[in-house]
């Protein structure tokens, strides 16, 4: 008798997805131990890291529109103050009117790293492929690379020979660095490599991509922890750790005897 495996039963709601992170020069600490330089992708699942200016290649599955709004600057495990899992319908998960909120920004871009976290900015999310070992793949951008998958979104429907098969577009993701009032930062940049031309190729990458279709994204986590303290409390990049107090010792001088030294 033959028992079946329960796993081969779950859908893609029961993946985690393998997800693709641009390193900034803040943060990312994990992976700049492996190596990773501000502008490199790192990639969640294999540790592989990748450099920006090389870059890798994906088609498109499908994306999703979010918005969050954390409501302070450090990201910790605390789900973030307000969010929409889908931005098209202009309420929050807690059914407030995303229109009238005071916190709301379309163009995170022409924002500076400071003033995009008080706001509540919209998210792309990604669902791709990855054409190197045909493994989805998950990229989330916020901020200054919101902008690119618009152009992105541009690129495949306005591409009359696509007629909306866009599994056959092969499309190249770079990394450039952005000059700010902080400093150098670095966005994403999506571009229409070519189209694939092999059917046989296509249609392996067709069958995958609507397999994948309607699989739940999510809100992007609170950022991990870099550490614990001995108390079990999460401790997180540019968090200083409070100092022990230090300990006096007490040095007790013996009393000596007063020496005569007349003659």
């Amino acid at each position: 008798m033959t028992t079946g495996r329960n796993m081969d039963n779950f859908g893609t709601d029961d993946m985690a997805l393998p997800e693709v992170k641009l390193i900034q020069n803040v943060g990312g600490d994990y992976a700049k131990e492996l190596g990773a330089m501000p502008g490199d992708f790192y990639f969640t699942l294999t540790d592989d890291i990748v450099k920006g200016e090389i870059g890798f290649d994906v088609i498109v599955v499908d994306m999703q529109k979010t918005r969050t709004y954390w409501g302070r600057d450090d990201m910790g495990e605390d789900p973030p103050d307000c969010a929409s899992l889908d931005a098209n319908s202009m309420l929050s998960m807690d059914g407030k009117d995303c229109t009238e909120c005071p916190h709301r920004c379309d163009t995170p871009w022409l924002l500076s790293a400071s003033e995009r976290r008080s706001k509540c900015i919209m998210n792309y999310n990604v669902l791709t492929i990855n054409t190197e070992n045909l493994m989805p793949l998950l990229i989330r951008t916020s901020g200054i690379s919101s902008k690119a998958v618009k152009e992105l979104n541009t690129q495949l429907r306005m591409n009359k020979a696509l007629k909306g098969d866009y599994h056959r577009a092969l499309v190249q993701v770079n990394s450039i660095k952005k000059k700010t009032a902080a400093g150098d930062a670095y966005a994403m940049r999506f571009r229409v490599k070519e189209l694939i031309s092999d059917a046989l190729k296509a249609a392996e990458l067709k069958a995958q991509s609507e397999q994948l279709l309607g699989t739940q994204l999510g809100l992007p986590e609170g950022r991990e922890p870099e550490a614990y303290t001995v108390e079990g409390e999460p401790v997180y990049e540019k968090q200083v750790e409070p100092k022990e107090p230090k300990q006096s010792i007490k040095v007790e001088t013996p009393e000596y005897e007063p020496i005569d030294l007349t003659f």
